[in-house]
C-alpha cells in the first residue's frame, strides 16, 4: 500500500504540472504509469503478500520503475502543447478517489492492529 500511495502522489504531481501549463506552449503532458508496474511486480510473485516471509516475494524497491514520463508524440494545438484540459481533469479526479480509496484502506488496517492490541493486553 505504501508503494501505491507513492505512485499515486507522483502521478497527482504530474497531472497537477500538466493543468498548470495547460496554456505554455511548446509543453508536453507529463504522466506516470505507476498502476502497471505495480500490476507486473504482483504477476511475478503469484504469492504476493504484504510481509515478505519468502524469497518469492516482492522487495521494497522493485518497484523502483515508476517515474514521470513525457509524453512527447502527440500535439493537440498549433503551439505543440498536448494537454487536454478535460482530461487532466477526469485523472485528477480519478486519482483522487484512488488515493483515497487507499488511505482509508491503510487507515482501517491500523484501527484493527489498535483494536487488536487492546484486546490482547
Amino acid at each position: 500500500m505504501d508503494k501505491a500511495l507513492d505512485g499515486a502522489w507522483l502521478k497527482n504531481s504530474a497531472i497537477a504540472n500538466n493543468i498548470a501549463n495547460v496554456n505554455t506552449p511548446k509543453y508536453k503532458k507529463e504522466t506516470v504509469h505507476f498502476e502497471d508496474v505495480l500490476k507486473n511486480e504482483i504477476n511475478k510473485n503469484s504469492s504476493f503478500n504484504l510481509a515478505k516471509t519468502d524469497s518469492k516475494h516482492m522487495d521494497v524497491g522493485d518497484v523502483s520503475e515508476m517515474k514521470i514520463e513525457e509524453i512527447n508524440n502527440t500535439s493537440y494545438r498549433v503551439d505543440d502543447n498536448n494537454v487536454d484540459i478535460d482530461e487532466e481533469n477526469a485523472e485528477l479526479a480519478k486519482n483522487t478517489l484512488y488515493y483515497n480509496t487507499i488511505v482509508n484502506e491503510l487507515s482501517g488496517q491500523f484501527s484493527r492492529l489498535k483494536t487488536a492490541m487492546k484486546i490482547s493486553k
